[in-house]
């Protein structure tokens, strides 16, 4: 099922650090068994929250390379008009543009992924291409929502955040959600 109100998150600094998105995101929840189960396991529930970006990063080379063929083209046509310093500095703004791109396109494909068998609760996060995961014993854990607005899932000593693109009024029906899961194991 998908649900455009709720946010998907992932990143790959501890859960705690990473600053909630701006924008909305978007859930995927699946019941059964999840299409890529790993070692014959079998999840019950797999909740997956990632960034709402409005471009992947193949799209923002395409925009990328249009843009600069057209600022040289520019560029090139002032240049030999007389305009000497206009090439320079379409090099200094293309180069800046280069590095805003490079860094939204690092966070582009950040998610947050929350699995759950009879078996684990398995936490997995992603951000720039860093994965971090940490299991739980599902009979065993325990998911609050604190005043930080993250939705905290602890046991044993070890604590997570998740929910970091999700709205912060949509993170109370996912602590609920997960509750409710647990309970049915």
């Amino acid at each position: 099922m998908h649900h455009a109100d709720l946010p998907q998150s992932a990143s790959n600094l501890p859960p705690q650090d990473v600053p909630a998105a701006e924008g909305g995101v978007a859930l995927e929840q699946s019941s059964g068994q999840a299409p890529d189960r790993e070692a014959g396991e079998g999840w019950m529930r797999d909740w997956v929250f990632r960034r709402n970006c409005s471009m992947s990063p193949r799209q923002l080379i395409v925009f990328y390379a249009s843009l600069c063929v057209v600022s040289l083209i520019v560029a090139s046509i002032a240049w030999d008009v007389g305009g000497s310093l206009v090439l320079p500095f379409t090099g200094i703004e293309l180069g800046s543009v280069a590095l805003a791109l490079v860094v939204y396109g690092r966070h582009a494909t950040d998610r947050e992924r929350v699995r759950l068998s009879t078996q684990q609760l398995q936490v997995e996060w992603e951000n720039a291409g860093v994965v971090q995961s940490v299991s739980f014993n599902p009979h065993w854990v325990r998911v609050s929502l604190p005043e930080s607005g993250l939705v905290e899932v602890s046991s044993a000593g070890r604590t997570v955040y998740i929910g970091r693109y999700s709205r912060p009024e949509r993170r109370a029906v996912l602590a609920k959600d997960l509750r409710a899961a647990l309970r049915a194991l």
